[in-house]
C-alpha cells in the first residue's frame, strides 16, 4: 500500500510542477507572409555584347518566392519568444549545387523585460538588428556572412541575393528604456567558421539615443566595432573596424523632415596581400523631406547626399599611409535597386579580374558621392508612384595599378528608379519596379551599356 502511495505522491507532486509550466504560455500567435516576383534584368554587367570571354546571358528573366511563418509567444513574467523561418528559391531552380526547398531559420530569440532592473531588457538569439537609418548596422547581407554564399549555402537558393530575407544576427542585446534616454548594448556573433581556430567575425557596440519634446527632434550616439580575423592568408594581422557616430532628425515645421548623421572609422586594415596599415575612414548623410500634405495627390519631395571615403591603393601592398576606404559593416540602408549593388552582388565587366570582396572600391558601399532626389505621388486612393533619381561619382579617383578596365575620371553614372504600389486590399498588395543604370565616364566604351531591372511582386501578409 506504502508503495501506490508513494507512486500517487510523485504523479501529484509532477502535475504540480508541470501544470504552472503549460500554464506559463499567455497568448500564442501564428503568422506569416508569401511573396512572388518576377524580374527581368539586362546588361547588368554593362556589356550587351557576349563574347568567348563574356558567356553570362545579356538578359535574365526567371521567378523567385519566399515564404515566412511566424510564431510569436507571450509567456509570463516578462518573457516572451519569437521564431521566423523562411523559405526562398527562385522557381524550379534544379541546380545540383542547391537545395531546392531551403527551410531557413531567420529570427529565433527570446525577450526578457524588467531584467534585475525594471527598465532593463535583455534579448537573446538570432534577432534583427538596426539602428538610425541603417547605414552602419542594419542587414546581415551576403556576401558579409560568407559561410552562406558557398555552393549550398541558405543564399544560393536565390539569384536576386539583395531580396533576402536572412538578415538577422545571432546576438545579445541589452536594451535599458529611461524615456527619454535609450541605451542598447550588444554583441554579435557573425561568423565563427572552425571554433578551434582564431578565425571568427565578431561585432559589438552600444547606441544611446534621446527624444526631445520639440520639433519631434531625435538624437542618437554610436560606437559599432567589428574584428574580422576570417582572412586566411592573414596569420598575424586582423582588420579591427572601429565605428564612432552620431545622427539626429527634427521637424522644424509641419511635413518636414531634416537630418544628417557623420561617422568616423579606425583601426587596423590589412589586404590580401597582408599589408597593414591604420585605418582612417569616415562616413557623411545629409537629408529632408517635404510632405504637401494639402495638396491634390499628395506628392512628397526629398534629397539625401551620401558622402563614403575612398581609398585608391586599396587593392596594393604599396598603398602608404592610413587607409581610407569605408567599411560597409553591416549597412541595411539601400535607395537604388541597381547601383547599390555594383560590383557587391554583381561585378561589372569593367572590373576584370579584381573580384574579391577586399578590392571593393568601385562599388556603391565604399569611396562615393550619392545624390539622391526622391518623390513619390498619390493620384489615387491605394496607388502610390514613387521616383529615386541619382548621381554618383567616386570620392577618390582610382589609380592606373588598381583601375582595372575602367577610364581616368570620377563619373560613375545615373539612375533612374520607378516604383508603382497598389494596395489591393490591406493583406495583398502588388508593385511594380522599373530601374534603369546610365553608366558614366569611368566606364570603357563597350562595356557602358544600361543596366535595366524589372521587378513585378505580389505580397500576401496573414
Amino acid at each position: 500500500m506504502s508503495r501506490w502511495l508513494t507512486v500517487i505522491c510523485i504523479l501529484a507532486i509532477a502535475a504540480f510542477v508541470c501544470a504552472p509550466a503549460f500554464a506559463e504560455v499567455q497568448n500564442v500567435k501564428v503568422s506569416g507572409d508569401i511573396t512572388v516576383r518576377a524580374l527581368a534584368r539586362g546588361d547588368y554587367d554593362l556589356d550587351k555584347h557576349a563574347d568567348a570571354t563574356n558567356t553570362t546571358p545579356k538578359t535574365q528573366s526567371y521567378f523567385m518566392q519566399t515564404v515566412g511563418l511566424n510564431v510569436d509567444a507571450d509567456l509570463t513574467d516578462n518573457v516572451s519568444t519569437a521564431v521566423r523561418i523562411v523559405n526562398q528559391r527562385d522557381w524550379n531552380n534544379n541546380s545540383s549545387t542547391i537545395n531546392t526547398f531551403p527551410v531557413d531559420l531567420d529570427l529565433a530569440y527570446v525577450t526578457l523585460k524588467e531584467m534585475v532592473y525594471a527598465p532593463l531588457t535583455l534579448t537573446i538569439g538570432r534577432q534583427d538588428l538596426w539602428y538610425g537609418k541603417g547605414l552602419i548596422v542594419g542587414a546581415l547581407l551576403p556576401p558579409a556572412d560568407v559561410n552562406n554564399t558557398t555552393a549550398g549555402g541558405v543564399y544560393n537558393n536565390i539569384t536576386a541575393k539583395e531580396y533576402s530575407e536572412l538578415t538577422g544576427f545571432d546576438a545579445i542585446k541589452a536594451t535599458l528604456d529611461l524615456a527619454p534616454w535609450k541605451l542598447d548594448l550588444l554583441y554579435s556573433k557573425i561568423d565563427e567558421n572552425n571554433i578551434a581556430t582564431h578565425d571568427d567575425v565578431d561585432l559589438y557596440g552600444a547606441n544611446a539615443g534621446y527624444k526631445f519634446d520639440v520639433y519631434n527632434a531625435e538624437a542618437e550616439a554610436y560606437y559599432f566595432g567589428k574584428t574580422d580575423a576570417s582572412k586566411p592568408d592573414l596569420t598575424a594581422n586582423v582588420n579591427t573596424i572601429n565605428t564612432y557616430g552620431i545622427r539626429g532628425s527634427l521637424e522644424p515645421v509641419t511635413n518636414l523632415t531634416l537630418g544628417a548623421e557623420g561617422a568616423l572609422q579606425r583601426g587596423r586594415y590589412s589586404d590580401r596581400n597582408v599589408h597593414d596599415r591604420d585605418r582612417k575612414a569616415y562616413a557623411l548623410d545629409a537629408y529632408g523631406k517635404y510632405k504637401f500634405a494639402d495638396v491634390m495627390w499628395k506628392p512628397t519631395l526629398g534629397a539625401e547626399w551620401l558622402m563614403l571615403s575612398g581609398e585608391k591603393d586599396a587593392n596594393s601592398s604599396n598603398g602608404t599611409g592610413a587607409y581610407h576606404g569605408w567599411d560597409a559593416m553591416y549597412r541595411g540602408k539601400f535607395d537604388t535597386s541597381i547601383r547599390d549593388f555594383q560590383n557587391y552582388l554583381y561585378s561589372t565587366r569593367a572590373r576584370l579580374a579584381n573580384t574579391t570582396s577586399v578590392w571593393d572600391q568601385d562599388s556603391g558601399m565604399s569611396n562615393q558621392n550619392s545624390l539622391l532626389i526622391k518623390g513619390s505621388i498619390a493620384p489615387i486612393e491605394d496607388v502610390t508612384l514613387e521616383g529615386t533619381y541619382g548621381h554618383f561619382w567616386f570620392n577618390e579617383k582610382l589609380n592606373a595599378a588598381n583601375r582595372g578596365d575602367y577610364r581616368t575620371g570620377s563619373s560613375i553614372g545615373d539612375e533612374l528608379d520607378l516604383l508603382l504600389t497598389y494596395d489591393y486590399t490591406s493583406d495583398v498588395s502588388f508593385g511594380l519596379l522599373g530601374g534603369f543604370f546610365f553608366p558614366g565616364k569611368v566606364f570603357p566604351a563597350g562595356k557602358d551599356d544600361t543596366a535595366t531591372d524589372v521587378v513585378g511582386t505580389m505580397k500576401v501578409v496573414f
